[in-house]
């Protein structure tokens, strides 16, 4: 019968390990007790209380509540933004993005610069009307600095970040940014097309919410 069967885990013995020596070292860096006092953060005014409305006040507000839930102080940032849809020039012509071999546009959601001077995080506009897209994206740029600008690893590492930020609490935003639905429609057709958002497969982050 189907209830004897031995239960899997729903990833692979080698995601597993890599995954498990990530939590360790995530562990061993931290503390365990920090991570004893953090909670999980939830889409609610518990933790962000804004009636969001899409503009680029409510990205500052996001990026000043998160630097205060992941516990960053005194760190001066300045929020940036960019696009990557096409823009209509003063000429008639569209400016567009490179495109991929499937001839969609290559995308990011977000990005962490840090000099000796300056520390910028940019979004990606079309975000600022998705505020679980846009916490989880500025989770995760705020995941890179804990790491990269606290100078706890000399190599970005893009799956140890996105496990940083859903240690921080931010898994339920990272989670549920990892695919994403629009419409779309084109000579009088329309329909739904998927999107992407963050790095690790949704097995792996169900996955991390058991190992923690």
């Amino acid at each position: 019968m189907f209830w004897n069967r031995k239960k899997k885990l729903p990833i692979s013995e080698e995601d597993k390990i890599w995954i498990d020596e990530d939590l360790n070292w995530i562990k061993n860096e931290f503390g365990r007790d920090h991570f004893m006092e953090i909670r999980t953060v939830t889409p609610t005014k518990n933790f962000y209380e804004r009636a969001f409305d899409g503009t680029f006040n409510d990205a500052e507000f996001i990026l000043e509540r998160t630097k205060e839930l992941m516990n960053i102080q005194n760190v001066g940032m300045r929020l940036e933004f960019f696009t990557d849809s096409p823009v209509k020039m003063a000429d008639g012509t569209m400016l567009t993005m490179p495109a991929d071999i499937n001839d969609r546009w290559e995308s990011v959601s977000g990005t962490y610069e840090n000099t000796e001077d300056r520390t910028i995080i940019s979004i990606e506009t079309g975000q600022l009307k998705n505020p679980i897209s846009l916490i989880a994206t500025i989770s995760h740029e705020l995941a890179h600095h804990i790491l990269l600008g606290e100078n706890r690893i000399e190599e970005n590492d893009e799956l140890l970040t996105d496990l940083t930020a859903i240690t921080y609490g931010f898994g339920i935003f990272i989670g549920n940014s990892r695919f994403n639905f629009s419409s779309y429609n084109t000579n009088g057709g329309y329909g739904w097309e998927p999107s992407s958002q963050g790095y690790l497969p949704e097995q792996i982050i169900a996955y991390h919410g058991l190992a923690i």
